[in-house]
Parts: structure tokens; sequence; C-alpha cells
């Protein structure tokens, strides 16, 4: 391998669905289109594949919850919007910051320092640890660890479904009902755009989801969103199903379009005005869990964005 190239490591974590599953087969489907197996083959003969600082083969089986590197060449990226996070909460273990919308949670092959591991590092002058992620566009609460063993205790606390995360959404429409729950499987919609999902889609999961009305003006309405169920996308499947879908949703509203136009660099002002904020208004308002090293209960409320049309009562 080149030594003078700068490179970069992304992580994947395998999941449970993921255990079992031979390597290149589970990054093949994490990638998506971007790279095809027998690509992914490649990258493993080349060396660029790694888990716990060893040379993997294609045909090793991934176990639930380890992590994967792909080292890629570090690419030129557009300025950091922020250079800090806004901490809510940080002692020896744990960090609880308030993620602004537009920031991705870690690295990938083309975004290195717009992400919260990175402006978090830089930040405390120490490494953080991912225990859940927040999609770029999504803001709010969100914990990372500061060792080993605190990330493996949330990550643990996270996969039993143990922390309560409660979302603000701002939907298209005026919501009728005071409360409401979405009990509706959600698999793969099957369609051009694979990371889509629907409703009673392919290989379809449970997902439950509970609906609050906190503010409507006949046009928008807030509502809060508590999953049940970690599926993904599942607050805004589920909103898009019950015919309110998530104000600034590229991928949700209509069949997809702008996020077809955001893949290829194609999204205009107009499209941005359509679908009525520049990116979709989910927020990661309160987040309930357990402390990893005295086990005491913490809870934290992230202040809604500046760009939230309706503000809870």
């Amino acid at each position: 391998m080149t030594t003078d190239i700068d490179w970069i490591d992304v992580p994947f974590r395998a999941l449970k669905e993921h255990e079992g599953r031979r390597l290149d087969a589970f990054l093949a489907a994490r990638l998506g289109k971007k790279y095809s197996r027998a690509a992914v083959q490649k990258l493993i003969e080349e060396g660029l594949v790694s888990r716990s600082g060893r040379a993997v083969k294609a045909a090793a089986r991934v176990s639930e919850g380890e992590t994967v590197l792909i080292r890629y060449p570090r690419a030129e990226e557009p300025p950091v919007p922020h250079e800090t996070m806004p901490v809510l909460f940080q002692d020896e273990r744990i960090v609880v910051i308030s993620k602004p919308g537009g920031t991705l949670s870690h690295p990938t092959d083309k975004v290195l320092r717009n992400t919260v591991t990175n402006l978090l590092a830089k930040q405390l002058g120490r490494k953080v640890h991912l225990a859940h992620r927040l999609d770029r566009e999504t803001s709010g609460a969100m914990v990372l660890a500061l060792d080993a063993d605190a990330a493996r205790s949330l990550y643990e606390q996270f996969f039993a479904r143990t922390v309560r995360k409660e979302y603000l959404a701002v939907v298209f429409g005026s919501v009728a009902w005071t409360k409401t729950v979405v009990d509706a499987p959600l698999g793969a919609e099957g369609k051009a755009i694979r990371v889509r999902r629907s409703v009673g889609g392919a290989q379809g999961q449970s997902a439950v989801t509970e609906f609050c009305r906190l503010a409507t003006d006949g046009r928008l309405s807030l509502v809060s969103a508590l999953p049940r169920t970690g599926r993904l996308h599942q607050i805004r499947a589920h909103l898009a199903y019950i015919g309110h879908p998530l104000v600034g949703d590229k991928l949700y509203c209509g069949e997809g379009e702008v996020y077809m136009k955001a893949v290829r660099k194609e999204v205009s002002r107009a499209d941005l005005d359509a679908l009525g904020a520049d990116r979709q208004l989910l927020h990661s308002w309160r987040l309930s869990f357990q402390h990893p090293g005295d086990g005491r209960a913490l809870s934290f409320e992230a202040p809604v964005p500046d760009d939230f049309p309706l503000r809870p009562s």
C-alpha cells in the first residue's frame, strides 16, 4: 500500500441481523450502490479492510456488535459549518451533545471533518466512541462515550431498547388526532431507491411508533414521536404512511424524487422550497438512559432548533 497517501478509516458496525453473514456480503449491503460485492472483495484483497487491527478475508463471518473498518484516501471537503458541538452534559465517562442538523455522526469515504466524532475529539482533546447515530439532517440530543467500557454499556442499552428517545417532527397537514400509535411493519420498498423503507415492504419487520400532536397552524403540525422499536427510518416512513410526511424530507416526500436529485447533486432552490425546509425537520428532543458508570437515571432535553416553525406549548 502506498504510504504517502492521507488515509481515513471508516467504521461499519454489525447489528443483530448481520450475525453470521460473510464479510464481503455485509459490506456490500452496507455500502449500497457505490460498491458491488466484487468491488468489496477487491478492497479486502488490497488490505483496505480490517477488524481489531488485523486484515480479514472475504469469507470471514461477522459478529453482532463488531466494527469493520474500510480505509479510504482522504478527499477534499467543503468548509466545516460547525467548529464545535453544543455540550449538554459531560463527565469522565460520557458526553451528551445537541447535534446540529447537517452534521454526520461518523466519517464516511467523502466526509471526515464535518462529523460529530471528529469535531468532538478535537473539541475535547480525547477520543470519543459512538453508541448510536442520528441521520445527517436530524438534529438534537446524542450521547457518546469517552472510553470503551462506557461505549459497550451504552450500546447494550440501545440494543436492549431500554433507552427512551423522544423526537420532535414538523409534518405537512393539520393533524386531526391528539395521540395515535402506528403499528405497521417496515421493510425495503423494493424500488429504485434501495435505502427507502415502506410499510409492508420486503421482509418487513415489526415497527411501532407513538405520536402526539403538540401544535398546528392548519398547514403544518408539530408532533412528538416515541419509537417503541428501532427500525431504519422508522419515524419518517411511518409519518409518510399516515399521510403526514416530514417537512424537508427528500426521501419520503412524494416518491423520493428530490432524494435522487440530491444524489446527482441537482437539487434546486425550488425543490427545497417545495419541501418546506432545507433539511428534514426531525429533532432528537429528549433522551433518557442509565449512566454507564454508576447506573443512575439520566435525562436530557435538546433545545428546539431555530429552523422549526412551530414550538411545543
